[in-house]
């Protein structure tokens, strides 16, 4: 689980709570969300323009949720060690 943890767990968010302000918090939420909607959306045209059902949402959901919580882990946690 080491790996997984570094990578993809939650102390990115946790570093930023620690030491970034509420605005900059809020900014991230607010980027993930927006992301979300661009990878639905995204997928969606990508499909055919169809309505895609509620197993391919929450498919595309859980990608971007790690891809999301590796690039806060990467700017937060790990890559602060090589500054």
């Amino acid at each position: 689980m080491g790996f997984i943890q570094e990578w993809f767990g939650f102390g990115g968010w946790q570093e930023l709570s620690a030491r970034g302000s509420i605005v900059a918090t809020i900014f991230y939420r607010v980027f993930f969300a927006v992301g979300l909607g661009i990878a639905i959306i995204t997928y969606t045209i990508i499909s055919g323009g169809e309505d895609p059902s509620l197993l391919y949402i929450t498919l595309v959901a859980i990608i971007w949720f790690l891809i999301y919580q590796f690039l806060i882990n990467l700017i937060f946690v790990n890559g602060s060690r090589y500054t």
